[in-house]
């Protein structure tokens, strides 16, 4: 849950910046359309001094191109330029481009039936790649609009699978472009509800080092797509957001991101954010005279800015409520004060008794801090004596070792004969070590009977220790209640119950990662207990 949490937290941040970037670029838009004149100013000052018509047709092209998507009217007439151009040089190619502008022109002023009959009524046998290539784009937009228009729904299955059909072609005709194949492969998959392998396509294709923002935008919009049709709303905001900051950045005018990103937020009851892109988005389909978009625009904003005046309303109406309900509060709170300062007389009457009870209060206190303090005395006084004792015996059994050493030094040194003299005196450290557990055992259980059933509960089920009816406990019992008594190194540990460092480190861990709850905290709640 946490991991959700903290994910979820993380898309809202990023949603937050891209939306913050959006308002950033929607505010200085007038400085993309400045450009934007800039640049088409000096491709008409190229076309004025363009010495022949082909260079005169290629410049007019390159002006239908930037503003088939600023201004429809503007790129009609570079249009009928192309067309004066092309019939002077007598260039086929140039002839066939500047009909499928035609089309282009005519999509955007929503006569999809006439394009469609323009596009059918072109010669395709014998074409170049660029031709080809261009009589695939305008053919595939026409195929989606009547595939998504107001016929029978057999005529539209058939436009959708010509559509399809078509976008399969494209994705291997070499005259298209890496990224708009890849494009053209991803839209494929989404058709075929493969979205994941999709979003594999599509997501490294964004990269602003290698494309211009017209490309990012549309590569941005296939991602929001994607996420929408897989249901990831955060993510389909943030890419909707990214393709409306590419497309403004064009700039462009006939865009869909931001018009969708509008309705979505308006679905989401953001109706500032809504107004505010709906507004935008109407001002351009207006400037750009994309009659389609215009429709869809205005009828969006008419809602919106519906829901607006409603919200408004609500909140006038809740503002209304709001003071009422502050005015019948404040007659409550004058009575309540009238009421306080009756109370308050006799609060002062009474203060006195409580003096007297707050003393005797005082004085059991104090008698329950001494004995606290005695408790406190008490638990260290244990403490400390089965340190002495653990101190003593440990002590103890270094001396008995010492003594091997001894034996060990006698055999070296004097011979078995001396060994054996000095092994005929009773000696055995072993036996020693464990009548010491023993001891040791059974006084820490007398001081702590309950020992071990705490340590169960701090356990998972199957590291739980049973109770010994011998009342003794095995090595990781030992070490918890060596632990227990203040000696946490895990050399001392070792030293005290004669073992290795590293079994008392294997032992910890193990216990550790058995631990219920907090795993790091395992061992002070072994520490505490019997507090």
């Amino acid at each position: 849950m946490a991991g959700v949490a903290l994910l979820c937290a993380c898309h809202k941040s990023e949603n937050e910046q891209i939306f913050d970037k959006l308002d950033r670029v929607i505010a200085k838009k007038h400085l993309y359309e400045e450009r934007f004149v800039r640049h088409a100013d000096s491709l008409r000052r190229e076309l004025r001094a363009a010495g022949d018509d082909t260079l005169r047709w290629q410049t007019a092209n390159r002006l239908f191109d930037s503003y088939i998507t600023y201004n429809i009217d503007t790129a009609a007439r570079y249009a009928g330029l192309m067309h004066n151009y092309a019939d002077a040089t007598g260039s086929r190619e140039m002839k066939f481009l500047s009909t499928t502008c035609d089309v282009s022109v005519l999509i955007a002023r929503n006569n999809i039936e006439e394009a469609y009959e323009r596009i059918l009524s072109l010669d395709t046998v014998g074409i170049t790649r660029r031709m080809r290539a261009s009589y695939y784009t305008q053919q595939m937009v026409v195929f989606g609009r009547l595939a998504s228009g107001d016929g029978s729904e057999a005529r539209r299955k058939a436009y959708a699978d010509s559509l399809f059909r078509l976008r399969h072609t494209r994705i291997g005709f070499d005259g298209h472009s890496r990224v708009t194949r890849q494009r053209m492969y991803a839209l494929e998959l989404m058709d075929l509800n493969r979205y994941d392998e999709a979003l594999e396509v599509l997501l490294p294709l964004y990269d602003p080092a290698k494309y211009n923002s017209r490309t990012l935008a549309r590569i941005a919009y296939n991602i929001a797509n994607a996420y929408y049709l897989l249901g990831d709303v955060e993510q389909h905001k943030y890419w909707l957001a990214t393709a409306a900051i590419c497309d403004l950045q064009t700039p462009v005018r006939e865009y869909l991101s931001l018009y969708n990103l509008a309705l979505l937020m308006f679905e989401q009851q953001d109706m500032e954010r809504a107004a505010r892109y709906i507004q935008c988005t109407m001002a351009d389909m207006l400037a750009c005279n994309y009659n389609t978009r215009i429709l869809h625009s205005s009828q969006a904003e008419m809602i919106i800015n519906q829901a607006v005046v409603y919200s408004i309303n609500s909140r006038s109406r809740i503002l209304t409520v709001m003071i009422n309900i502050f005015m019948g509060l404040f007659v409550i709170i004058v009575l309540l004060l009238i009421h306080t300062l009756r109370q308050h007389a006799r609060q002062r009457r009474t203060n006195a008794q409580l003096s007297a009870v707050n003393a005797q209060l005082s004085e059991r206190n104090e008698h329950f801090r001494q004995l606290n303090d005695c408790l406190r005395d008490a638990n260290k006084i244990k403490d400390n004596y089965v340190f002495r004792y653990m101190l003593l015996a440990t002590q103890y059994l270094g001396r008995v070792g010492e003594y091997r050493g001894e034996l060990l030094k006698t055999a070296k040194s004097e011979g078995s004969e001396a060994l054996m003299r000095k092994l005929r005196s009773p000696s055995d450290v072993d036996r020693d070590y464990r009548d010491f557990y023993r001891i040791f055992d059974e006084t820490f259980l007398g001081i702590f009977p309950d020992f071990v059933e705490q340590v169960n509960v701090l356990l998972e089920e199957p590291a739980r220790f049973p109770v010994r009816a011998d009342r003794t406990l095995p090595t990781e019992l030992r070490i918890l209640a060596v632990m227990r008594l203040g000696i946490t190194d895990s050399g001392r540990i070792a030293g005290f119950l004669n073992c290795a460092s590293a079994t008392v480190y294997t032992y910890r861990t193990k216990l550790r990662n058995s631990a219920l709850g907090s795993r790091s905290d395992f061992e002070n709640r072994i520490r505490h207990i019997g507090l």
